[in-house]
């Protein structure tokens, strides 16, 4: 089989079948881009090789998890790739101090083995999330930047702004709200 001119979600149902030259084809489409979103949080090489192998391990073993009703299989993969990252910088950092950093430098994702046409896309759709988080309410915004880009917890993060627990969740809530719906609405157009 010519696995190349397979699209992710087949090969996805062909690693649940446990075929190891799907996974391989997949790593080699994505391992690279997985590698940069790590290494972009974590500034080591080893760790964020280590993060990589660990994500398609994670691939091999949930395969059947994924449902294509749900979303893309890039936003499946990423997904565990920044679960897996921020488990990571919370174990490297647990009692150090973290900051927050340039949200562009998480979200441009860019590699030498990426196609210009994906680069094109992937650019296009990191505009669109950066713009997106730019149109949320500040203190919407600032706590998820802290958790999804900065690792904290909510309880980290009411302590490092002096907020009740229950306002930090309560932002976190309606800022993940109105970023899913206008999401939806920039990167699928609007809903008739």
């Amino acid at each position: 089989m010519e696995y190349t001119e397979f699209t992710d979600e087949a090969l996805l149902a062909q690693i649940v079948e446990q075929d190891r030259l799907a996974l391989e084809c997949l790593y080699q489409r994505y391992s690279t881009r997985v590698f940069s979103l790590s290494y972009r949080m974590l500034s080591d090489q080893g760790a964020s090789e280590e993060v990589t192998q660990d994500v398609f391990l994670n691939v091999w073993r949930r395969a059947s998890s994924y449902k294509t009703g749900r979303g893309k299989f890039t936003t499946w993969l990423f997904g565990i790739a920044h679960h897996r990252t921020i488990d990571e910088l919370r174990k490297r950092t647990r009692g150090k101090q973290r900051s927050v950093e340039n949200v562009d430098d998480f979200l441009n994702l860019e590699s030498a083995d990426i196609q210009p046409a994906d680069a094109a896309v992937a650019n296009s759709e990191y505009a669109t999330v950066r713009d997106a988080l730019l149109d949320l309410p500040d203190a919407q915004r600032a706590v998820i930047e802290m958790s999804y880009f900065g690792g904290f917890t909510q309880a980290e993060i009411a302590q490092k702004l002096d907020q009740p627990l229950g306002t930090v969740k309560t932002r976190m809530r309606l800022g993940l709200k109105k970023l899913r719906a206008a999401l939806a609405t920039k990167l699928r157009g609007p809903e008739l």
